[in-house]
């Protein structure tokens, strides 16, 4: 059996984004914003804000730390590697180009940078909802591709209507925070794949996922391919991501190293 892969753009002169539905060039993205229209809901306004920044000529882009590991701050990072980043992950869950994906998260941090940059490097078509506890509330789209908090997670699955449709989502990923031991058993029974996160704002979003729900269930986070992990003397974890981060990042988190997979035991995870 062949496995054809979607062909990704990596040419941002090229990328297009496919708003529920409708296709915007830079051009029109750069219009829009210049002309402030007063119809664009806030986060479609903080969509197009950021995406004029992502089609101009700087190679990169601010971004801002979450605080999780220290003092909140800004980074600047390669928009190049902020898109081998998407490819990983569209890769890892073989997104295909017109399936849809959901932002429902703040575009101050790297999360939802991610959920539009993965959009426009697979050719998704992305559905925009405000940052807040019920991003289902109104969504009837079939979704392939969700990024949500665990607090997100949970207040949907107390609500049947949301239950509902995140039981159609075909991935969900969740970082941003610590996945309890009962949102895992709560999720047992959503039959897409879910996944928890890990990694961080300088990691460009996350290094390594880990199934929560169905027969590929695991305890331990498992890193992409490109990705190599080892410890420190004290036994704190040590990433060698190139694709996505110029430097060896030096960690906090207590961790222990298994063949070809990493558990990890630390509270701050981020998509």
């Amino acid at each position: 059996m062949y496995v054809v892969r979607q062909m990704m753009e990596f040419d941002r002169h090229k990328q297009r984004l496919c708003l529920e539905g409708k296709i915007y060039t830079p051009e029109e993205i750069y219009q829009l914003v210049g002309e402030g229209r007063g119809d664009l809901s806030s986060a479609q306004t903080d969509l197009f804000l950021f995406l004029a920044k992502w089609f101009d000529d700087s190679p990169s882009i601010i971004v801002h730390t979450s605080g999780s590991t220290g003092e909140p701050k800004e980074l600047s990072v390669c928009k190049d590697r902020m898109m081998q980043s998407a490819r990983l992950t569209c890769e890892y869950l073989d997104l295909q180009k017109g399936e849809t994906a959901l932002l429902c998260m703040n575009l101050r941090y790297i999360g939802a940078m991610m959920v539009i940059v993965r959009s426009l490097v697979a050719g998704l078509n992305l559905i925009v909802r405000p940052a807040s506890g019920h991003p289902l509330v109104d969504v009837e789209e079939q979704l392939q591709f969700v990024a949500m908090v665990p607090l997100q997670v949970y207040n949907t699955l107390q609500v049947p209507e949301e239950k509902e449709r995140l039981m159609r989502v075909g991935n969900l990923i969740i970082g941003g925070g610590a996945v309890d031991e009962a949102l895992v058993s709560a999720l047992n029974a959503l039959p897409g794949a879910v996944y928890s996160t890990y990694g961080m704002t300088e990691t460009l979003s996350h290094i390594a996922l880990r199934r929560l729900n169905g027969e590929s269930a695991s305890d331990h986070y498992h890193p992409f391919s490109s990705v190599n992990l080892s410890l420190s003397p004290e036994s704190t974890l040590i990433i060698e991501a190139p694709l996505v981060c110029e430097e060896v990042l030096q960690t906090n988190d207590v961790a222990r190293i298994y063949p070809m997979v990493v558990s990890r035991f630390w509270d701050g995870q981020t998509m």
